[in-house]
């Protein structure tokens, strides 16, 4: 049937841009995820799913510690600590632009991955409500996903348009 078509590619599209990028063997740039939640910054196991597709993309989740099974809460020392040494930042939250995550975390603002620029969301396709596409579609489209990683990370390797994530501006 043709829906078994669409989804029978994914995985081919999947492991072969992963190919691509392991082909390449380029220096993986370390990667912050997250911002805080209340008094707390979560961050999620080596082992989750979006740690798996950062790795599969070329880039190096730098939170090393928790292999568990969920997200842990760490202190904003901590986070700030982890986000200094990041070359870029993602998945901030609601915001749409720089000021907006300035906004949110006025003391991550000298971090490296902020004053260059390389802070990334997830929240290129939301509607008027609000509501994000990517926790919608995108965790059947663990393709697309990659891709967007790795134009992040590996930008001469993916020739077409984000599609759930966005540079902050």
């Amino acid at each position: 049937t043709e829906g078994e078509k669409v989804f029978s590619d994914i995985p081919v599209r999947y492991n072969a841009l992963k190919k691509r990028v392991t082909d390449a063997t380029i220096d993986a740039p370390s990667v912050m995820l997250n911002t805080p939640y209340g008094d707390n910054w979560f961050m999620p196991s080596t082992e989750s799913y979006a740690v798996r597709l950062i790795a599969d993309a070329g880039g190096d989740y730098i939170y090393k510690k928790n292999t568990g099974n969920a997200s842990v809460p760490i202190d904003m020392e901590e986070a700030y600590l982890l986000a200094s040494e990041a070359d870029m930042w993602l998945h901030t939250g609601m915001a749409n632009t720089l000021d907006e995550l300035k906004a949110a975390c006025p003391k991550f603002t000298d971090t490296r991955c902020f004053r260059n620029g390389y802070v990334y969301n997830n929240n290129a396709r939301t509607n008027a409500a609000g509501g994000n596409d990517y926790y919608e579609s995108a965790v059947v489209r663990p393709d697309l996903v990659l891709r967007d990683l790795v134009k992040i990370f590996h930008p001469e390797l993916v020739a077409e348009d984000f599609v759930y994530y966005k540079q902050l501006k």
